[in-house]
Order: C-alpha cells, then sequence, then structure tokens
C-alpha cells in the first residue's frame, strides 16, 4: 500500500454517505444511531486488521472524521504519525463526531438551499466594495448581510482579490492581503483511535 499512510487511507477509507441519505427519509436514525453504525464499522475493521501483518508488528491508527458524510478510515501506524493534513481538531469520542450531522439534512449539501441561493454573488460582492470606496470591513459586509471575517473568505474562494485591490487602489487605499484560497487551511473534526501491535 506504500510507505506513508495517506497512500493506505486512500485506500481505505469509507463514507458513511448512505446512513445520512436514509437520515433524512427516517427521523428515527438520531445520533444514538449514527454512533451505533460507526461504532458497528470500526469493530469489523479491528477484527479483520489482525490478519495483516501490521496487526503483530506496527499496529493502527482508526478515523472517524468530519466530511460531507462521516468518514471511517484506517492506516497502519508508521513514522509519519498521524496522516492528513490542514487543520484536524481532535475529539475524544465517537459521539462527538457523530452529533454533528444530527437534524443537518444530506440533501442541502446537494441542491440550492436558501443560504446557498442568499450568498451574495461575486458582482454584489465588488459593487458593495466600490459603494463602500474600496472598504471590506463594515460597511460592504453590512451590505451583503454578512459579517466582515466571511465577506473575506468569500473573496478569497470567488478567486476575486485581484478585482477587490483593484477597486481599493483606485479609492486610493492599500492593498489587502489575502490568502490564496488554495492555500486556506480545512477545518474538520476527527476522532481518532491507536491500536497497539497485537490489540485485542
Amino acid at each position: 500500500m506504500g510507505e506513508h499512510p495517506i497512500e493506505h487511507s486512500s485506500h481505505n477509507h469509507i463514507h458513511l454517505w448512505a446512513l445520512e441519505y436514509w437520515a433524512d427519509r427516517h427521523a428515527w436514525i438520531d445520533t444514538d444511531y449514527r454512533v451505533e453504525f460507526a461504532q458497528a464499522v470500526l469493530d469489523r475493521w479491528k477484527a479483520r486488521l489482525k490478519g495483516y501483518a501490521p496487526y503483530r508488528n506496527s499496529g493502527y491508527r482508526l478515523y472517524l472524521y468530519q466530511d460531507l458524510a462521516p468518514t471511517v478510515s484506517v492506516v497502519a501506524e508508521t513514522k509519519y504519525g498521524f496522516p492528513y493534513l490542514d487543520q484536524p481538531v481532535f475529539v475524544q469520542s465517537v459521539p462527538e463526531i457523530m452529533a454533528l450531522y444530527a437534524g443537518v439534512s444530506w440533501r442541502e449539501n446537494f441542491s440550492t438551499s436558501k443560504a446557498a441561493a442568499a450568498a451574495p454573488t461575486r458582482d454584489a460582492i465588488l459593487d458593495a466594495i466600490a459603494k463602500g470606496s474600496g472598504s471590506i470591513g463594515k460597511p460592504a459586509a453590512n451590505a451583503l448581510g454578512v459579517g466582515v471575517g466571511a465577506l473575506r473568505i468569500l473573496i478569497e474562494q470567488m478567486d476575486i482579490t485581484d478585482e477587490v485591490n483593484a477597486l481599493r487602489k483606485h479609492f486610493k487605499r492599500r492593498p489587502a492581503s489575502f490568502r490564496s484560497f488554495a492555500m486556506t487551511p480545512h477545518i474538520y473534526k476527527i476522532y481518532e483511535q491507536c491500536l497497539p501491535p497485537g490489540h485485542k
């Protein structure tokens, strides 16, 4: 599978999207059910791992992490340790991950929600900044109905930083510093369980 654990994870992960699909249709699929479901997958993997060499030599790391749907992954323990990038927020239990999906519609991920429909467009953002004489602070954010931090994130996500700074220059304001959206770290919650060699 490769030396780096991210290579293991790419072969050994399961997005529990079907669970969330059915949760939209059945109110009895609650956090407790989700926890039992995820725990059953983790327990099955623990049992299967005993047939592979890392069980005796190095052990494993099991993960449940936040994505569009809860996602389970397993990697062999290596010198690299934790395999994932961006900004993980470690939690202490499976319920802390599964509670993130309570009351959240799976369909909202793939349809135009009210929030998405109300999100400002590229042109609306540039217009609000122009009307605010190049400001990307409260006046522009309030005009768009978003927070100041959210406005900056939208500018980065829409990749309109050059246009925004051109407007700022026009109004004799200094250029604003933005992060490249590709470099914006993804923040997510993750549960990690380390299994030693020969775990029971």
